[in-house]
């Protein structure tokens, strides 16, 4: 699979206590904080067509405690030999340092003062340098600027990527939004509100509720809760990074929350992977090279949960700051390859447990049965937790429209099939191997996406980890923390297409590097 090359997008945000469940250039997994991502799961948010989790709500094996719980026993504290989660590259393409955020409000903006004071000091905040650590040489940037539109937003704008009107003939009608984001930009230069464009800034564009953005991939609050991109500036040559942010959580109490996660999310991948897809991201086939690599195959399965830049793997999960501003946790290389909770920073008292299978990619015909081994690990010595397995291809087909056929099936070995018809075992810990048995039930298919086509039909499984024990941070009264790890099933056919041997490939070893950080 691929994601859409031209810019990234945050497709869901907020109605509920917890974060936006956002992803760029994706679909994401789940209705909850971290989203099926890497984090803690919970249900406070809005449905955005992806398939819902309910991993661990109902057991049924009889061997957990009599509230759900696995019994309070710590595993080892360490850590056992796992597959590597998934990591960004760099790919070569522009990378922000120490930018300018230059925030454009409206007349009819709401929370206009805060978002501005919000894109003032982020930037110097011990978040934004911690959460782009690995990516850039930031470690604080200016202080933000302001500019306050003296008009009202117009009811509708079409972004077609700076091509004009004509660029995408089902946008429908509305004002050209790059032509005026651009002039929005050269008024406030003329006027010395801002300074010209430096190929340094990311300007935030915030929209009321009662304006609809539409074009490329439909209207904003729908198919999306925010995305940024780039254009030209009317000197054509100098590049403007901008995002766009509507407001789709009007009348909420978690408004203000809901824009500032996604401003959050929208930020660092601006900052990141300005022009998207061509800075860090995660390296997918065949873009940006012609052929498909053994890193990309291996990137493949997470794509189907919605990841691809630094914020889109981490999708749905909050942090609070000092004085109560609420942002998104964002995607650490250096977190994941040392075997900790990938999405930083992470809140005090929550602890990072998930379970690798042996292979990204495993090859069956229809039919056929095989065993995945599964390997349990944590980076601390904690009690027991359960593994849920979901046919994630059905859930998601289903929720975007499709038949909802069902291409997998699965049992645990020494594990129930609960009442929910969810596969699930309990209880697993470091030290402890889980063995699942998988049976391709359909033909695999090239469905759309949000991610796009996928480039060769497949089954995606997701191995959930769950603790139905440990409230999840930022959601009070939610007490279902889980992470999550994707394989794929492909068959015969498809292997020889895309060159992949009848052994499938295998996860790489826990402790090899394949990325390297910013050198300052």
């Amino acid at each position: 699979m691929r994601p859409l090359p031209c810019r990234s997008i945050l497709l869901c945000v907020l109605i509920g206590p917890a974060a936006a469940l956002a992803t760029a250039c994706g679909g994401s997994t789940a209705s909850n904080p971290h989203g099926a991502d890497s984090g803690a799961l919970d249900a406070s948010n809005v449905d955005t067509g992806a398939p819902p989790i309910d991993s661990g709500v109902v057991v049924d094996s009889g061997v957990v405690d009599d509230d759900g719980a696995c019994p309070g026993v710590s595993g080892s504290g360490t850590q056992a030999t796992h597959g590597n989660p998934p990591v960004v590259s760099n790919l070569g393409g522009p990378v922000l340092h120490s930018p300018t955020v230059v925030t454009f409000t409206f007349q009819n903006t709401a929370n206009a003062a805060a978002l501005q004071a919000f894109g003032a000091t982020i930037g110097s905040t011990p978040w934004f340098a911690e959460v782009l650590g690995d990516y850039t040489a930031t470690t604080s940037t200016p202080a933000g600027l302001s500019v306050a539109i003296a008009a009202n937003a117009d009811a509708t704008y079409v972004d077609n990527g700076g091509v004009g009107l004509d660029g995408d003939a089902g946008a429908g009608s509305g004002t050209d939004l790059n032509g005026f984001m651009n002039q929005a930009i050269a008024n406030a230069v003329a006027a010395k509100t801002i300074p010209a464009p430096d190929g340094n800034t990311v300007y935030m564009f915030y929209f009321p509720s009662t304006t609809t953005i539409t074009g490329f991939v439909g209207p904003s609050c729908q198919a999306y809760g925010g995305y940024h991109f780039n254009q030209v500036y009317a000197d054509g040559k100098t590049p403007i990074y901008y995002a766009v942010l509507p407001d789709c959580a009007a009348g909420s109490p978690y408004e203000l929350e809901a824009l500032t996660v996604a401003a959050s999310h929208e930020l660092v991948e601006a900052v990141s992977d300005p022009a998207p897809n061509t800075g860090w991201s995660l390296d997918t086939s065949p873009y940006p090279d012609a052929g498909t690599t053994p890193i990309e195959f291996r990137n493949d399965p997470w794509l189907s949960l919605g990841y691809g830049e630094i914020a889109d793997n981490c999708a749905g999960t909050a942090f609070m700051l000092d004085g109560g501003t609420v942002v998104q946790r964002i995607w650490s290389n250096s977190a994941a390859t040392g075997g900790h909770d990938p999405c930083v920073p992470a809140p005090a008292g929550e602890t990072y447990f998930n379970a690798s299978p042996d292979k990204a990619i495993y090859v069956a015909n229809v039919g056929d049965t095989f065993t995945v081994d599964v390997t349990p690990f944590t980076d601390v010595a904690r009690p027991s937790w359960q593994l849920d397995a979901v046919d994630y291809s059905q859930q998601l087909a289903a929720n975007m429209g499709g038949s909802g056929t069902s291409y997998l099936q699965f049992e645990w070995v020494g594990g129930v099939v609960r009442s929910d018809g969810v596969a699930s075992l309990t209880c697993v810990n470091n030290g402890t191997q889980a063995h699942l048995k998988v049976t391709l039930l359909a033909q695999p298919v090239a469905s759309q996406t949000s991610e796009g086509a996928q480039m060769w039909p497949q089954a995606v499984g997701a191995i959930y980890s769950v603790d139905l024990s440990q409230q999840t941070a930022m959601t009070p009264g939610q007490n279902t923390a889980a992470f999550v790890w994707p394989f794929e099933v492909i068959t015969p056919a498809t292997a020889a297409q895309i060159g992949v041997g009848s052994s499938g490939i295998a996860d790489m070893a826990r402790r090899r590097r394949f990325w390297e950080p910013v050198r300052r």
